[in-house]
């Protein structure tokens, strides 16, 4: 089972890989959902590739955003360039890019992210048929989907370790509509992790943040992920500091070793406190071994809870009185618990008895100095959030680069002859080297295999260790100066070997597309459950945007939702809005389905956007599609599974008034857009309207919306 951990940047990559990863995903400076990563620009993306690639990791690029025309038109020209300097696999989101992928780059690996939205079977299914090689599962999938998901012929990559979406992935909707800022282009602001109320203002029993997951952590369930089939177990935290991914995947390295030696792996109480120091928000095992609401969610905060450190017992202005329940340094970071904000501090300075101290311990009295507008008060909670020591020697661990690939070294050094020489590493990539210097009988001195080994193993600062140095010597003279260049130059070639992929030539993209120019739609159509139909619209049925059970269905006329939809027979159906469909190569993917007439777009582009959607596609495809944009309604900003409080609400309010209605269908939630959506249509052929409440009056509506 792969051990899959996350780069956010150089630093992180290389802590990676030191901790034990068989594999990094990174993302570059445009186009992944971590946009607030570090990423990697060209030339740092070099560097990842040779680092990872020598020590015998491999690397996949996160493409994992929804993109317009313009975003896609730029896309190209960054995948061109990761493809040649030998990406191993790309993570795509966008349907329009994966169809180019397919098309352009046929010995290019594609996973879908779980941005994608792959939830049940019926979507794996139908991703295999459409050539996927990897499916990273929905964080909300059960243990007995994944099981089932397994024995379908992909490969499966599960989520083990970090921070959870509310929503399911590819479907929140709450940042893009209340700040502009989409998830579905990494640039979420995390809505989730804030304060919400009740509609009267009053406070949730539980605490405020009711939309903050616990982090995920199946560490414990390892074996049987392993067993049910799963091809990569992947850590979350892009965004995380690099001792973070250093311990996080060198716990699991070792969890997983142990998995493969049929020994037991206990995370002890010392590494668990050292994890939850450097990032926790509690855990959970999630969605995935069908944890409850209580187990799932921490309502309490929704950021970094560290460990509980001690307890003010009397304050002072800008100071505090500690009694401490554990050790604490100096620079240690630390946070006091309090209302309405939480204060931050380091502890700088830490007087103990009348006396400045480095240290302090467990029932020790100490005072520390804070800066902040808010007062703390006796009885407050200290947390420690980072601790300097702990730190000091993940970096230490970090800086030690014991990771190495073994090589093994032959030689040859015969009278009249050049010297040669043949590195192999363990997966049998070679380098052949003879020099140009001729070998000469030794006159006096000869060179002895032990001067050889001693110059041939000289690589201490490269990606490779020796396993075995072996080789035939006659009674020759070679000066040290002609090993060390050849040893340099086949260590050089052999970094050139393994950071590069044979590649194919990109094809040119030579798709065709039969005429889809008429449909049986009217130009506006309507999803509710309130309305009559009349002649100036159409009501349509809609598939579950959700459907964890979903095998194969057939659909006509109908709104298909979710890429499941596809695994069947369909007559007469659209795209729908939830599919994130943004650019001209996404409209052509649907468009190519049998029994798909017209697609909706996503209603996070602009008009302008759209146009140039529409612009391209008719000039690459001959023909001006069936399209619609929703013009007016309530969006669904989450889709949440099982809950998110164990209270019953109707509405919930934010910290700057806006009100949520909130709906609850078969297992899962719906948080509902405060406002209705408006936007008119100017380049479309139609209109799509959601309609949730049987008072407001269509034919104005219907007025508003053609003005």
């Amino acid at each position: 089972m792969e051990l899959l951990a996350p780069a956010g940047n150089m630093e992180s990559l290389i802590a990676a890989v030191q901790g034990g990863a068989d594999a990094v995903y990174l993302g570059l400076n445009n186009f992944s959902a971590r946009a607030f990563a570090g990423n990697f620009n060209h030339e740092e993306f070099k560097e990842a590739i040779k680092y990872c690639h020598c020590r015998d990791v491999k690397v996949y690029v996160t493409l994992n955003t929804a993109l317009d025309e313009d975003e896609f038109n730029n896309i190209i020209k960054e995948l061109e360039f990761i493809y040649k300097e030998g990406v191993d696999a790309v993570l795509v989101q966008d349907f329009g890019l994966f169809h180019y992928i397919k098309n352009c780059y046929e010995d290019l690996e594609v996973h879908a992210s779980t941005q994608m939205h792959v939830h049940n079977l019926a979507g794996i299914e139908y991703m295999k048929i459409e050539g996927i090689k990897r499916i990273v599962l929905a964080r909300e999938t059960p243990i007995d989907i994944i099981k089932e998901a397994c024995k379908l012929g992909v490969e499966i990559e599960v989520f083990g370790y970090g921070a959870i979406c509310i929503s399911y992935s590819g479907q929140c909707l709450m940042s893009s509509a209340l700040k502009h800022r989409s998830a579905n282009k990494g640039l979420c602001a995390q809505f989730c992790r804030m304060k919400y109320y009740k509609e009267d203002g009053k406070h949730f029993d539980d605490g405020d943040y009711i939309f903050s997951p616990k982090d995920l952590n199946i560490l414990d369930n390892l074996k049987e992920i392993y067993e049910a089939g799963v091809t990569s177990i992947k850590i979350e935290g892009r965004m995380k500091r690099k001792e973070y991914v250093y311990l996080v995947t060198k716990t699991f390295r070792e969890a997983i070793d142990a998995l493969m030696d049929n020994k037991e792996y206990i995370v002890s109480k010392k590494r668990l406190e050292e994890l939850s120091l450097l990032f926790n928000r509690q855990y959970s095992k999630g969605h995935i071994f069908k944890d409850n609401i209580d187990a799932r969610m921490n309502h309490f905060r929704g950021n970094h809870l560290g460990i509980e450190i001690g307890e003010i017992i009397e304050v002072k202005k800008n100071k505090v009185k500690v009694l401490l329940h554990k050790d604490l340094h100096q620079n240690d970071g630390l946070r006091i618990i309090s209302e309405p904000f939480d204060i931050g501090l380091t502890a700088v300075k830490i007087e103990k008895d009348k006396k400045l101290v480095k240290e302090a311990y467990k029932n020790d009295f100490i005072w520390l100095d804070y800066n902040d507008d808010n007062s703390p008060k006796k009885g407050n909670i200290i947390i420690k959030t980072s601790d300097i020591k702990l730190l000091e020697e993940i970096n230490k661990q970090i800086d030690s680069n014991k990771r190495k690939s073994k090589i093994n070294i032959k030689y040859t050094g015969f009278v009249n002859r050049p010297f040669t020489l043949l590195i192999e590493d363990e997966n049998s990539n070679a380098i052949y080297k003879e020099t140009d210097y001729i070998l000469d009988k030794a006159n006096n001195k000869p060179i002895s295999k032990d001067d050889i080994y001693r110059s041939l193993s000289k690589i201490k600062d490269t990606a490779f260790e020796i396993d075995n140095i072996d080789g035939e010597l006659q009674n020759v003279f070679i000066p040290v100066s002609v090993l060390n260049n050849i040893r340099r130059e086949a260590i050089e070639d052999l970094i050139n070997l393994k950071s590069k992929i044979n590649r194919k030539n990109k094809k040119e993209y030579l798709f065709s597309l039969k005429d889809k120019t008429t449909t049986t739609f009217k130009n506006i159509i309507i999803n509710s459950d309130n309305l009559k139909e009349e002649e100036k619209y159409e009501l349509i049925k809609e598939t579950p945007i959700v459907n964890e059970n979903l095998i194969k269905e057939d659909h006509n006329k109908m709104i298909l939702n979710e890429i499941g939809d596809l695994n069947g027979i369909n007559s007469h159906c659209l795209a729908g809005m939830s599919l994130n469909i943004m650019n001209s190569y996404a409209i052509a993917f649907f468009l190519d389905k049998e029994g798909i007439e017209g697609i909706i777009f996503s209603s996070e582009l602009n008009n302008e956007q759209i146009k140039k959607a529409l612009v391209s596609f008719e000039n690459r495809y001959g023909f001006k599609p069936i399209t619609y944009r929703l013009t007016y309604g309530k969006r669904n900003l989450m889709i949440i599974k099982n809950g998110f409080i164990n209270e019953k609400v109707d509405y919930i309010k934010d910290y700057h008034g806006n009100l949520f209605k909130i709906e609850y269908k078969n297992n899962n939630v719906y948080i509902i857009e405060p406002k209705n959506y408006h936007i008119n249509n100017e380049y479309c052929y139609g209109d799509y309207l959601i309609i949730k409440d049987n008072q407001e009056d269509i034919n104005k509506i219907i007025e508003l919306i053609k003005r």
